[in-house]
């Protein structure tokens, strides 16, 4: 059963995974392994294991931050920053359909952004293509609903297809709201992701 101490030490190895990101995966592993190893050497010297102790140890350790740049000059490992993957990435995320298939693949071998980024990117957009077609279909099935209008003329009944019923005043276009959804929301995606990458190369000029 997992407690508070153990919540503590598995914050820090995950802002301390995020720090490493660039990172050749067994070379990460291999570091967080170290880490990891060192921490539990030092919970059993413990008289008495509280959350200032533990965070006593963390704290010796160092900052995430710290450790991962003292590995990037240990291994020779050049930081991740923005370049023309990235600007490639976000122009074609902009584009729908074809153009997303394309940055989603292209968003996956960035070393730029984050895991949850990238899943979030993979997730949102075709998710909104879903709801616009999925709107669409209840709007175009809704429109054959109405009203009989007949009439007798000449001994026969003659009577009008059913007529759709009158928006109600200040009533919401959903087919509309979707429609705009499915271009706006890429580009919101793109942007943020451009903004990201620009703040973390930004951050990796200032530490060079």
């Amino acid at each position: 059963m997992r407690t508070a101490l153990d919540q503590v030490i598995d914050d820090y190895m995950k802002e301390l995974q995020g720090e490493l990101r660039g990172f050749p995966a067994t070379r990460r592993r291999e570091i967080l392994d170290e880490v990891r190893e060192h921490i539990t050497q030092a919970r059993a010297e413990l008289d008495s294991e509280t959350e200032a102790a533990i965070r006593t140890v963390l704290d010796r350790l160092g900052d995430p931050s710290e450790i991962a740049a003292s590995a990037r000059e240990r291994f020779g490992v050049r930081p991740a920053r923005a370049g023309a993957l990235e600007i490639w990435t976000v122009i074609t995320l902009m584009i729908p359909f074809f153009g997303w298939l394309i940055g989603a693949v292209l968003v996956w071998m960035s070393r730029v952004w984050k895991t949850w980024e990238k899943a979030l990117t993979t997730i949102l957009v075709p998710g909104v293509w879903v709801f616009f077609f999925w709107g669409t279909l209840a709007v175009s099935s809704s429109s054959t609903v109405g009203t009989h209008t007949c009439r007798i003329k000449g001994g026969k009944t003659l009577c009008n297809p059913p007529s759709r019923p009158p928006p109600e005043p200040g009533g919401i276009e959903w087919g509309t709201v979707l429609l705009v959804a499915v271009f706006v929301i890429p580009i919101a995606v793109s942007i943020y992701l451009a903004i990201r990458a620009r703040q973390r190369s930004d951050m990796v000029a200032a530490t060079s």
